[in-house]
């Protein structure tokens, strides 16, 4: 048995949405080359890493920087073939990421806004704010020419959302303020949404609107990548 690299993934931004991402990779191993059996599926390493990161508070660069670096290097060691990092806000530092190891790091902002419909009449965003603040989406989309809805009251509303999530877990509370926040999005007209939080993995299958879920979205281009390269093949 020829045992091929590992794909890394650098998880637990937040902890609880580590699992779902998971869920996702698999899926997309069945969608993509029909895995089934458990020899099927691919060598993943993940490592869950916990960050200084709070939804209301600014985030200290240098801490972050510093427990990214423990995550990648652990990924490096296992001499993973690709790393992703399935959470938005760290993105801000991709620049900084990929200079600490030699393996290819997925970009998700990339990968997600390249999934947007181009028609789109408006789209909004469901991200935390330092993610929002931080205009990795904005800048991406508005160079393809998509308008975007963005509001200090919006955003309120979805910081409170996550932390409700990270506190309370997915329950009743915080999937009724989820469809106040739908409601006010289809009142200003946004027809499309990236949510680009992975704590907010359970919106989309609580809503009408058309969904773009970074996280799904990076499942699919790790698992795209590792078709490309045969290695579902190695058995």
């Amino acid at each position: 048995m020829n045992i091929s690299k590992p794909i890394g993934i650098l998880a637990g931004m937040g902890p609880r949405s580590t699992s779902p991402f998971l869920e996702s990779v698999l899926d997309e191993c069945e969608r993509q080359y029909g895995a089934r059996y458990d020899e099927d599926y691919p060598h993943i390493i993940i490592y869950s890493l916990p960050t200084p990161f709070h939804p209301k508070k600014e985030i200290d660069d240098n801490r972050m920087i510093n427990a990214l670096r423990v995550g990648i290097d652990t990924l490096t060691n296992a001499q993973c073939t690709k790393i992703v990092v399935p959470c938005n806000v760290v993105h801000k530092y991709y620049s900084e990421m990929i200079k600490m190891t030699d393996i290819p790091i997925i970009n998700i902002i990339e990968e997600t806004v390249s999934n947007v419909n181009r028609s789109a009449i408006k789209t909004s965003i469901l991200a935390t704010r330092s993610t929002i603040e931080s205009n990795l989406y904005q800048n991406k989309l508005r160079e393809t020419g998509i308008e975007v809805f963005l509001s200090e009251e919006l955003q309120n509303n979805v910081d409170d959302l996550i932390l409700s999530v990270k506190e309370k877990g997915l329950c009743n509370d915080t999937i009724y303020k989820w469809k106040q926040i739908e409601k006010e999005l289809k009142k200003e007209g946004v027809t499309d949404v990236i949510c680009a939080c992975t704590d907010l993995f359970f919106c989309e299958e609580n809503s009408s609107l058309n969904f773009y879920d970074s996280s799904r979205i990076l499942a699919q281009s790790v698992i795209k990548a590792y078709v490309k390269r045969g290695l579902f093949r190695t058995y």
